[in-house]
């Protein structure tokens, strides 16, 4: 029985070892770039695109606490999550853009038919 003690302490010691996390540096480091990314495209301008960019930077600041303070588990799940966060930011904002200017080509059209009327109606003809 004796034998068997450290036998065990020292395999619960090595599944302790197991189950450390290493730092997540790969994951800030993505992270960082699609908030910067989003801020690149204005997403700091469209209110949705805003408020996902908000939750993002809260997260990655968090998840950087949280990795200073050794618990890497968590901090790469706030990476994770604040990564989400940022690409949804971007694509909100590539939308809005991509809206925008579909309007303005729109609005465009719309204008030379007045000017023109001799023009169908139907794009398609």
């Amino acid at each position: 029985m004796k034998a068997l003690l450290p036998a065990i302490a020292l395999g619960s010691l090595g599944l302790a070892a197991c189950g450390s996390v290493p730092p997540p540096h790969e994951r800030e480091a993505s992270t960082a770039a699609a908030i910067r990314s989003a801020h690149e495209v204005g997403a700091e301008q469209v209110p949705q695109a805003a408020l996902h960019l908000k939750l993002a930077q809260e997260q990655l600041d968090k998840g950087k606490a949280l990795m200073n303070d050794g618990d890497n588990r968590r901090a790469e799940y706030l990476f994770l999550r604040a990564q989400s966060d940022a690409e949804l930011a971007l694509a909100y904002a590539r939308e809005n853009k991509t809206r925008t200017d579909a309007q303005a080509l729109m609005d465009r059209v719309r204008a030379a038919r007045s000017t023109n009327p001799t023009t169908s109606s139907n794009p398609m003809e």
